[in-house]
């Protein structure tokens, strides 16, 4: 699968950081990191990056086989609530299906998404891996 690479970058902070807004006004969380509050429209926003800590809420298996990544099937997406109190969903990685649960506590690593080619560009991005309870 082909990206475009100044649209890649352009999200870099998306595909690289779990970047959230706070609004300084209404006190409200957006995931996504933006420059305008959706909940009141406030300009007054502070940008904070979370450490990435949280526990799966839901989760699904995937054994659709696409023409990119054969290797990486089945895949494990979940919804996983972070520690600041948003919600994302992400791929888990490293950990096999049978040993997913809900409630089951998970980190933000960075990890390979896709190539273009054998030659090409490297795409990488945020995944969750199962994390001991501290």
């Amino acid at each position: 699968m082909k990206y475009s690479i100044p649209i890649f970058w352009r999200n870099k902070y998306s595909y690289y950081r779990l970047e959230f807004t706070k609004c300084k006004r209404c006190n409200k969380i957006a995931f996504f990191r933006r420059r305008v509050c959706p909940y009141c429209r406030s300009r007054d926003v502070e940008v904070l990056t979370s450490k990435g800590i949280g526990r799966v809420i839901s989760f699904t298996v995937s054994y659709f086989r696409g023409s990119t990544n054969l290797e990486s099937y089945p895949r494990i997406i979940a919804l996983v609530e972070l520690e600041e109190g948003f919600k994302v969903i992400g791929e888990l990685s490293d950990v096999k299906p049978e040993e997913v649960k809900e409630g089951m506590y998970v980190e933000a690593v960075l990890r390979r998404f896709s190539s273009d080619d054998p030659y090409g560009l490297i795409y990488y991005g945020v995944k969750f891996i199962p994390r001991v309870k501290k």
